[in-house]
C-alpha cells in the first residue's frame, strides 16, 4: 500500500482522467479509484478534508460530485492540436506525442473524438529528428546573446538528409511562418536573414558575444521591428525591400491580404480593379506575382516588372 503523502496528487490524477463537468465523481467513486489504481485505503472523512482544501485553492469544483478545473477547453485543445499538426518542421513522431498529451487533457468523453480529428500522417513533416533540441539550444543562445555555430543539412536526390556546410551566425529571433520555424539571424552577409530551423542538423553556442541588430550598418539609424520584417518577407527570402505598386482584381484583394496583410496604401480604383502600394521583399513579390499572375500585375518598380516578364517568358518556353 502506498503512503498518503501524495494523496492530493492521486486525487487530481483521477479527476483529470475520469471527471468532467457533465460527469462529476462522488466521494465513493474517488475512494474506489484510489484503492483500485493506487492501492490506497482512505476514509470518507479524510477524503472530505482533502477535497475541501483542493476546492478552496481552485483546483476542483462541484457540490454533489466533483471535477477538476481544466486549463484548456475542448475547443482550445482542438485549436492547439490543429496548429501543431500543421507544423511541417516538427517530426511526425513528435507531432503524435504532442497531440497525445493534449488528448490526455481533454474531458474523458471527448478523447475518442479528439484523437481521430487532427493528425494527418501524410502531411510532409521534416525528417530532422533534432528540431526540438536545436530550437532549445538556439533559444538559450538568444537569451545569453551569444553567437552560435550551425551545421546545415539538405535533402539528396533519394530524399535523405545530408549534412552540409557550417556557419557562424548571430541569433536574434525564432519565428513561425507558413507552418515552418525560422531563425532570424545575421551571418557573413552583414544583414538580417532567415534560416529554416529544420535545415539545421547541429548547433553549438560559442563564447563570443553576438553582434546586436542596432550595430548592423543598415539598422544604426533605423529600429528593427520583427513584426514589420515578417510582413515584408512573406516567403522568408533575404534581400532588398522596396515600395511595390500592383494592380489587383477587386474581388481577389483577399488573396493579397492573406499574404501581405492590410498594411498597404490604396492609390486608385478602376473598373473591377484596385491599384495599391506595399513595402515588401522584392524576391517575395516576384514569386507571389508569378503565382497570382491571373489576378495581379506589378506596375513598379520597373526592375521587378522586367524580372517578372523574363520569368514568365522562361516558363512559357519551358512548356512549349
Amino acid at each position: 500500500m502506498r503512503g498518503k503523502e501524495l494523496i492530493d496528487i492521486y486525487i487530481m490524477e483521477i479527476l483529470v482522467r475520469c471527471s468532467s463537468e457533465e460527469r462529476k465523481l462522488t466521494q465513493k467513486e474517488i475512494i474506489q479509484h484510489l484503492f483500485t489504481d493506487y492501492e490506497m485505503e482512505v476514509s470518507r472523512n479524510t477524503l472530505s478534508q482533502y477535497l475541501a482544501e483542493m476546492k478552496r485553492n481552485g483546483y476542483i469544483e462541484g457540490t454533489r460530485g466533483v471535477c477538476c478545473r481544466r486549463i484548456f477547453s475542448y475547443s482550445e485543445l482542438a485549436i492547439l492540436a490543429n496548429s501543431i499538426a500543421a507544423v511541417k518542421t516538427v517530426p511526425s513522431i513528435d507531432i503524435q506525442r504532442l497531440i497525445e498529451k493534449l488528448k490526455s487533457m481533454a474531458e474523458p468523453e471527448r478523447r475518442k473524438e479528439f484523437c481521430h480529428s487532427y493528425f494527418l500522417a501524410d502531411v510532409n513533416h521534416t525528417d530532422n529528428k533534432n528540431v526540438g533540441k536545436i530550437m532549445g539550444i538556439i533559444s538559450q543562445a538568444i537569451e545569453c546573446k551569444k553567437k552560435i555555430e550551425i551545421t546545415g543539412c539538405l535533402y539528396d536526390v533519394n530524399g535523405f538528409l545530408q549534412e552540409g556546410k557550417t556557419y557562424i551566425v548571430n541569433p536574434y529571433y525564432i519565428v513561425a511562418e507558413k507552418s515552418r520555424y525560422y531563425l532570424i539571424c545575421m551571418g557573413n552577409r552583414g544583414d538580417v536573414e532567415p534560416r529554416r530551423i529544420d535545415r539545421i542538423s547541429k548547433v553549438k553556442i560559442l563564447e563570443e558575444k553576438r553582434v546586436e541588430i542596432c550595430e548592423i550598418e543598415k539598422y544604426k539609424n533605423y529600429t528593427f521591428q520583427i513584426e514589420e520584417y515578417m510582413k515584408e518577407h512573406i516567403y522568408m527570402y533575404s534581400g532588398e525591400c522596396a515600395r511595390v505598386t500592383l494592380k489587383i482584381e477587386k474581388k481577389n484583394i483577399g488573396d493579397f491580404i492573406d499574404w501581405f496583410g492590410k498594411d498597404y496604401r490604396k492609390i486608385d480604383e478602376q473598373e473591377g480593379k484596385i491599384i495599391i502600394q506595399v513595402k515588401a521583399n522584392i524576391e517575395a513579390v516576384y514569386f507571389w506575382a508569378l503565382q497570382y499572375s491571373r489576378i495581379a500585375e506589378v506596375l513598379s518598380p520597373k526592375s521587378l516588372r522586367d524580372k517578372i516578364r523574363e520569368g514568365a517568358i522562361s516558363i512559357s518556353k519551358m512548356y512549349e
